[in-house]
């Protein structure tokens, strides 16, 4: 079976007549955009008008700019190599930069407006926006003057986005040696991360080790790019006004800090729990005492087959259909039309993602398949994703953002479908290795991210003080994943170097890419409980919540599935599903101990 996409829907390639084509549209909008001379309106001009004016040609420069963008990244991003890809991204980035100091001068219009409501109400099409315009305005605090603004986005051309390229390409393709039935091979990063999976308890020892020389050997130009982009970020963010990065974080998450304290309460009560999982892997494995950190994903079982791509996709879609027919349908298009590109190679992101592609009604998946339970659902994951995507597609392009936190929500809980099937389906061994790979991914969620979490707050404050070196990098990281982990992970095997291998640290004007992953994780659990409580009469509910995330905030858009986010004991709830699986998993494992072929440590 195909594991490549067909990207021909978006365009035939960067040559292509309908990409150059494009291209100089998107030249002609840029102009007329700016031709408005947002910077001379006064209140006395035909304000309505305006407004629309402003919308509808935006509307139409974001669809072909997405377009252009999203082929290009998704050409870099499946091979770096690429440098055609990349050098279009930088042109584009470029070109919309153009238009900061448009956008900042209408949301400082917006601003002069006596009573916005009463003019939004006047037509239909600025109804239609009214959360988009709202949103404007509530960002429009923390703007500087149109020329600094435009100063900034160019900058960052050459400042945090320039790192961000650097560091995705050292990370891409530097190799570091070793030894498989006594030939010596050469293994990127990402490679290496896949070896922690493989039976042999030996090589997911050696590959871990190899992986902490590697990014060793990465680390004092790693510590530059960290450096520079949240040292970026850390001056432009009080510029603007912002308490913290983690405030601007939470703004463009539609979230309030009251919904993440009370989420990380939760999770922060619940470790002692959670990690009882750990201990008991730990003696299914064979260790005496702790779990080394180079068998945390290893799944605990020889036994489970290796999953056939084809086979992968039939899992999918049959698990699907027991939610409802629209989304195994939906999953069986992106299969077929050649939506995913799931082969594992040199040069490809070390990374799974979904890309919307809004003008063509379409969403592209990039990951990579080695024939594991863990990457079906992955690619069952990225679906959730575009399945979201799809139910804002009617939208304005304008109105088709929705926050991380949100957008991780269906796709965890496409994960949990899947999960839940296959734990019913199959013999109890192999039921067992599912479920524990259900837990795993949930604890990664939360107790790993629950650490990257602490890392980043301390690397921020921190960094105020100035640059952090190697050393201070990897201690801070230490500490984080032990007050994360505690006892249950034996801690001399945490090697320090794990900042360098998440992306979200090194990915500009996008810090705290974590606890958004924890909300999903636990807000997605909350919400299959109610799918298992109601039935088929979620299902439309369900629909109509994903189609409004893009136009209200997080606890508005939770409101229609009847939830508080502001309650601790929705979390608690919600993290108590993952206790109890816990419970199951650990019956189970004293259960089945001696009936299982384990994966035991040598």
């Amino acid at each position: 079976m195909d594991l490549a996409w067909s990207l021909d829907n978006i365009y035939t390639s960067l040559d292509s007549e309908e990409f150059k084509n494009d291209m100089k549209q998107l030249e002609a909008y840029i102009a007329d955009i700016k031709s408005l001379e947002v910077d001379k309106w006064t209140d006395t001009i035909d304000i309505v008008s305006k407004i629309e004016q402003f919308l509808r040609l935006n509307n139409e420069y974001k669809k072909i700019y997405c377009k252009i963008s999203s082929y290009a990244y998704l050409l870099m991003n499946a091979d770096f190599e690429n440098i055609e890809a990349a050098n279009i991204l930088d042109e584009l980035e470029d070109k919309n930069s153009e238009l900061t100091e448009v956008f900042v001068s209408f949301s400082r219009w917006l601003k002069t407006i006596e009573d916005l409501d009463e003019v939004i109400r006047r037509t239909e099409y600025l109804v239609e926006h009214e959360f988009y315009l709202k949103e404007l305005l509530l960002k429009g605090k923390y703007l500087l003057s149109a020329k600094e603004e435009a100063i900034i986005a160019k900058l960052k051309n050459s400042g945090s986005s320039a790192w961000e390229k650097y560091y995705m390409e050292l990370t891409a393709f530097t190799t570091e040696d070793i030894t498989i039935r006594g030939k010596v091979e050469s293994f990127t990063l990402s490679q290496l991360k896949n070896m922690l999976y493989d039976k042999d308890s030996f090589l997911r020892k050696e590959a871990y080790f190899k992986e902490a020389d590697l990014c060793e050997g990465l680390s004092k130009a790693c510590a530059k790019c960290i450096n520079g982009i949240s040292g970026e970020a850390l001056t432009i963010y009080e510029a603007k006004g912002y308490k913290s990065p983690l405030q601007k974080v939470l703004i463009n998450s539609r979230m309030d800090a009251e919904t993440l304290d009370t989420m990380i309460s939760a999770i922060k009560e619940s470790l002692p729990v959670l990690r009882k999982f750990y201990e008991k892997k730990a003696e299914m494995l064979g260790y005496k005492s702790k779990l080394p950190f180079y068998d945390i994903y290893v799944p605990i079982s020889d036994s489970n087959q290796e999953v056939s791509y084809a086979e992968a996709k039939e899992l999918i879609i049959s698990s699907f259909q027991n939610f409802s027919e629209e989304l195994a349908s939906f999953a069986r298009k992106a299969f077929e039309d050649k939506w995913v590109d799931a082969e594992p190679r040199r040069g490809k992101g070390n990374f799974a993602l979904e890309v919307d592609i809004f003008p063509i009604q379409q969403g592209r998946i990039m990951a990579n398949f080695n024939g594991r339970f863990i990457d079906v659902s992955i690619l069952a994951h990225e679906i959730g994703h575009a399945y979201h995507g799809s139910k804002v597609y009617r939208q304005t392009m304008l109105n088709t953002e929705y926050s991380t936190p949100i957008a991780e929500t269906a796709s965890v809980f496409c994960e949990t479908i899947l999960n839940n099937q296959l734990i019913e389906k199959l013999p109890s061994n192999e039921a067992l290795v599912i479920l524990e790979s259900s837990i795993s991914d949930s604890l990664y969620y939360l107790i790993d991210f629950y650490g990257r979490y602490l890392f980043e707050n301390e690397l921020l404050k921190r960094r105020k003080s100035g640059s952090l070196s190697v050393e201070e990098l990897n201690e801070i990281m230490i500490s984080c994943m032990k007050q994360a982990y505690g006892d249950s992970i034996e801690a001399e095997t945490i090697h320090p170097y794990m900042w360098m291998n998440k992306p979200g640290y090194f990915m500009a004007e996008n810090e705290f890419l974590n606890f958004p992953y924890s909300f999903g994780v636990l807000f997605s659990k909350g919400l299959y409980a109610e799918f298992i409580k109601n039935g088929q009469s979620f299902v439309a509910q369900y629909d109509k919540f994903l189609s409004a995330t893009s136009t209200n905030n997080i606890s508005d858009a939770a409101k229609i599935m009847g939830i508080d986010v502001h309650s601790i004991d929705f979390w608690r709830n919600s993290l108590k599903l993952i206790e109890k699986d816990i419970e199951k998993f650990r019956d189970r494992g004293t259960e089945l101990l001696s009936q299982v072929s384990i994966n035991r440590q040598p």
